[in-house]
């Protein structure tokens, strides 16, 4: 979109700091007509007691003129196995600043050996984010019944302490996951999921947020199955990509997801996103 030939060309952009919090919370809540300043006052209250990651902004960043913040992308940063993955979210810029929008994305993705993932990029966006350097590596959910098939394991919401993912598990548990401990062969494979609902049929369902690799929820799946359903009243699990060797329905394009870095994130890591902190 071309900006007005009257748009003020005197727009810098700069980091997000705690005292814009209370005013993007209505700026979002401004430009996501959906949502209330509630909902931005809480998600934002969930990143600002996330641990700063060194080098990353700690929130994000905001276009700001002489008429106050015109723009903003938040940054949610975290780290697994050595690796930073950067989840960019609700970016929205004022029409009249259009033309500066990708100031933001490329002021928030100037680190070379940082994973950036977009895990909800409006449709109207996507060619946008290609011409930016991302790439889309999530063409399509699942929803799986995993109670349905046969298989062993012992599953806990007790996190041993020797499992390098413990503190990943507590931090999502502290923000309403269900975070699980399946021992299987031998192995301690952990798991995040986040309650749900589908819009049709309107039953129980879990996403999955975290686990290692998708076929590790495989193995798992069966005891994991028994598990959700028992304690939680879950039918199924709902996450990215194609499964086999279970009962299951894949929606091809449902949630797309794009990545800029070095590498792919892991399919169905959604930990530290906007997927838990703000729902």
């Amino acid at each position: 979109m071309l900006a007005p030939a009257s748009q003020p060309q005197r727009v810098r952009c700069r980091p997000i700091g705690e005292n814009d919090l209370g005013g993007l919370a209505g700026f979002l809540a401004h430009g996501f007509p959906r949502t209330a300043a509630e909902y931005w006052n809480a998600g934002l209250a969930r990143l600002k007691a996330l641990p700063p990651i060194e080098g990353m902004p700690r929130f994000g960043y905001v276009l700001e003129s002489e008429a106050g913040i015109v723009g903003a992308l938040l940054l949610i940063s975290s780290r697994r196995s050595g690796r930073v993955i950067a989840n960019l979210s609700s970016w929205f810029v004022e029409p009249n600043y259009r033309a500066h929008s990708a100031m933001l994305v490329a002021m928030a993705t100037r680190q070379k050996d940082a994973i950036y993932l977009n895990a909800s990029p409006a449709p109207h966006t996507w060619r946008n984010l290609q011409a930016q350097g991302f790439r889309p590596f999530n063409f399509g959910r699942s929803a799986v019944f995993p109670a349905l098939t046969l298989g062993g394991g012992h599953v806990t919401s007790i996190v041993p302490g020797e499992l390098p993912e413990r503190d990943l598990l507590l931090a999502h548990s502290a923000l309403g996951c269900v975070s699980l401990v399946c021992e299987k062969d031998g192995q301690l494979l952990p798991f995040v999921f986040k309650p749900r609902r589908l819009d049709r049929p309107r039953v129980r369902m879990m996403e999955l947020i975290y686990c290692r690799s998708t076929d590790e929820f495989l193995r798992a799946g069966a005891a994991l199955g028994r598990y959700l359903f028992f304690k939680h009243g879950a039918l199924g699990v709902i996450l990215d990509g194609k499964v086999k060797g279970m009962p299951s329905h894949y929606v091809a394009g449902k949630e797309p997801r794009y990545f800029k870095g070095p590498e792919a994130p892991s399919l169905n890591d959604l930990a530290f996103t906007e997927k838990v902190l703000f729902g």
